[in-house]
């Protein structure tokens, strides 16, 4: 291989082990400000990277679907039972039976986009750091 081609791979190895530290940092990131009622959320933020030749991709997130609703909060909305079938829960000890509740909607909690947007310095240095041909 000549020197020109080991250059070249050497700049794609810098740039996919750039990308996972920088995944894992903003992962890590969005796990400390993910709010904790069950812990369940904060467990399930995961990252995975994609690399070709030419281009390298981060996906920050989790598949959780309520996800969204917490990073960006939620308009009041109807809740209905899965399969056409009633709610059931407790209130005051005494179990109730509906078809539909109104949800009244809940506050954005973000931590997936300030993961990123307060991190932007640290990540450029993290890029300079990794990307560099100093070494």
């Amino acid at each position: 291989m000549s020197r020109f081609q080991d250059a070249i791979e050497d700049m794609k190895r810098k740039r996919q082990q750039t990308l996972e530290e920088i995944a894992t940092f903003v992962e890590a990131e969005a796990k400390q400000r993910a709010p904790v009622l069950t812990g369940d959320l904060r467990r399930k933020i995961t990252h995975v990277t994609e690399h070709t030749d030419d281009v390298s991709r981060a996906k920050v997130g989790t598949n959780l679907e309520y996800a969204q609703a917490v990073e960006e909060g939620s308009k009041p909305h109807k809740i209905h039972g899965k399969d056409g079938k009633p709610l059931r829960f407790k209130i005051d000890g005494h179990w109730v039976t509906v078809d539909e509740v109104n949800h009244p909607g809940t506050k954005a909690q973000p931590f997936l986009i300030p993961a990123i947007t307060e991190n932007t310095g640290e990540i450029q240095a993290r890029i300079q750091r990794g990307m560099s041909v100093n070494d």
